[in-house]
């Protein structure tokens, strides 16, 4: 009997790689199964497709990525951006950073975890795509880029200067971005820098802008931030209001207790609540 060739068993592996990936379409497309833990049940036929031997799928799996994304498919997304991180490894990580434009993956699945385990597997490729996002001309894509050098320098030794610029960005959720990077271990690549940006922040024209600093401000304790936290406590935006409660709770200075009274009467119920589980917590 004559033997199967390495072409034919070649041939036989994409086929079956196909019918892999026609078999997670369907599934997908039902909507069924989505259930916590519902990962569990997909992961057969994903993990089949996460191997170099499927790279002859890239272009499709990379449609359907964009296709999910589109939808707003959080489930889907997942389990496509998976397969193809696992089959084209660094080659992956222009989609998955597109795919990051429009879903910056909160709901905390898998799409951000992906990107996370290729930039560390890929560090060079992480910062090229990083620093080309950065500079596009698309306020979202710069929003990607911005966060992949906020990931890369983590402590922010490197590429401080280039996102504390971005507080300037004319788009206020990059403004906002750049606030929240800047209250994290990010700020201390230049703490005066960070402060006095943060600071600005408050007075931001854009109130999701003032939200994120006010926010950010919460661990510095000092009498300056207290009474500018005490400030926002009195924001037309309620959203303002509320993250200023929480950013003076645990403040002795009687000015934050009074604004925080002052919020437990708040016209917006989320705000009363925040200043009442604020002035719950000990000093």
């Amino acid at each position: 009997m004559t033997g199967t060739t390495g072409g034919e068993e070649d041939e036989a592996e994409r086929a079956a790689l196909r019918c892999a990936l026609n078999e997670l379409d369907e599934r997908l497309a039902t909507g069924a199964e989505r259930v916590p833990g519902a990962h569990l049940l997909f992961k057969p036929l994903v993990e089949q497709l996460r191997t170099p031997a499927a790279a002859f799928l890239r272009p499709e799996l990379e449609q359907r990525l964009a296709r999910h994304v589109a939808a707003d498919d959080s489930f889907a997304r997942d389990q496509i951006a998976h397969a193809l991180a696992g089959t084209c490894g660094r080659g992956a990580l222009p989609a998955l950073l597109r795919a990051m434009v429009t879903d910056r993956n909160d709901d905390g699945d898998r799409l951000q975890l992906d990107v996370l385990e290729l930039f560390e597997e890929w560090p060079e490729t992480a910062l090229s795509l990083s620093l080309d996002c950065a500079a596009s001309d698309d306020p979202g894509t710069r929003r990607v880029g911005l966060w992949g050098l906020s990931i890369i320098d983590f402590g922010g030794t490197k590429y401080f200067g280039l996102v504390a610029d971005a507080a300037s960005d004319p788009d206020p959720k990059v403004r906002a971005d750049v606030m929240c990077t800047l209250g994290t271990i990010f700020g201390t690549g230049d703490p005066p820098r960070a402060r006095a940006i943060l600071i600005a922040g408050t007075c931001d024209a854009a109130p999701e802008v003032r939200c994120a600093a006010v926010a950010a401000l919460y661990s510095s304790r000092d009498e300056k931030i207290t009474d500018i936290l005490v400030a926002r406590a009195s924001d037309a935006d309620r959203w303002v209001r509320y993250w200023a409660a929480w950013s003076l709770a645990r403040r002795p200075a009687p000015q934050a207790h009074a604004a925080l009274k002052r919020l437990t009467t708040d016209e917006d119920a989320d705000v009363r609540d925040a200043a009442r589980q604020a002035l719950a917590q000990p000093t």
